[in-house]
């Protein structure tokens, strides 16, 4: 009995050392960057027809082909690793983070992409009833209380300093709000069948969901926080080696941002849905790589 006790232990331990050593091994050399990447299409996309082509996919690899003196990993971790990672000072950098002020623990590149911020989601039926009710752009706060419309969202994300605060103050309690877990896209497939009114997330999210699913939905600006455009950038952990990292990076964005392959995944993903992307891109993103009196070199896409 006391033999098969032993055999027992002596199998658990070595199962968790297994898992503890699976951790892949990130070398703080000053000659290679870890990109440390999640499955969060359409940002990356791990699988399916569109695998690969993820616009953060696409950045990646055009940072790749830019800097070929520098050795490369690719590394797929979940998010929350991700973020320990870099609370740990390990020398990873995440490709697509939203634009900040540096902090302890994380250090940006200048800004690689715009996007639009957060908006409602829903679906055709749904997206009128708002209107009617809520204008638009839609009055969150006043949205967020009317308890005969279906709301839910992601378990996990958070939304900002403008929306952030409205749902910590109007949703916890409501039984007609739901936060859910499972894949990114739950929500929205669950306003395409009918069984939520709206939910919240970035409208480029939606336009994966619509192209591999096939469904048509509606998308409402929000009063809040229309005004606060997103502005991406390279995130690496904020250490001697994440600085020169990042200075490393911020030398040749210039050439990747405006390389051929990124901007037609740009043009793929944003310029369907936003008319005046290309001029968003060339002010937000473009225009701050040059002194006031250069311009742009980019021949933007149609």
């Amino acid at each position: 009995m006391e033999s098969s006790i032993r055999v027992c232990w002596l199998f658990i331990f070595l199962q968790m050392s297994c898992w503890v050593h699976a951790e892949p091994l990130i070398s703080e050399d000053a000659q290679k960057i870890t990109w440390a990447v999640n499955d969060g299409p359409p940002f990356h996309i791990l699988d399916g027809e569109l695998k690969g082509q993820g616009f953060c996919d696409v950045l990646v690899n055009e940072m790749i082909r830019a800097m070929p003196d520098v050795d490369h990993d690719v590394l797929t971790i979940p998010p929350a690793r991700i973020a320990r990672l870099r609370e740990e000072q390990a020398p990873v950098c995440f490709p697509c983070m939203i634009k900040r002020e540096h902090t302890a623990t994380t250090r940006y590149s200048r800004a690689t992409l715009y996007y639009k911020p957060h908006q409602l989601i829903a679906s055709p039926e749904s997206a009128k009833i708002i209107r009617q009710r809520y204008g638009e752009p839609a009055d969150f706060a006043a949205l967020l209380q009317d308890k005969t419309l279906q709301f839910g969202r992601p378990l996990g994300r958070a939304y900002g300093d403008a929306l952030q605060p409205l749902l910590d103050q109007y949703s916890q309690e409501q039984n007609n709000h739901r936060v859910m877990s499972g894949k990114s896209t739950l929500a929205l497939n669950m306003v395409a069948l009918g069984r939520l009114d709206y939910t919240l997330d970035y409208p480029v999210i939606g336009r994966y969901f619509e192209l591999t699913e096939d469904s048509s939905l509606v998308y409402l600006p929000i009063q809040q926080n229309s005004q606060s455009p997103i502005i991406g950038a390279i995130g690496c952990s904020n250490t001697p080696w994440g600085q020169g990292t990042v200075n490393d990076i911020d030398k040749v964005l210039p050439q990747v941002l405006q390389s051929q392959d990124y901007l037609n995944s740009l043009g793929f993903w944003f310029a369907t849905q936003n008319s005046d992307f290309w001029q968003q891109y060339e002010e937000n993103v473009l225009m701050p790589l040059y002194g006031d009196n250069e311009a742009p070199l980019a021949i933007l896409s149609e």
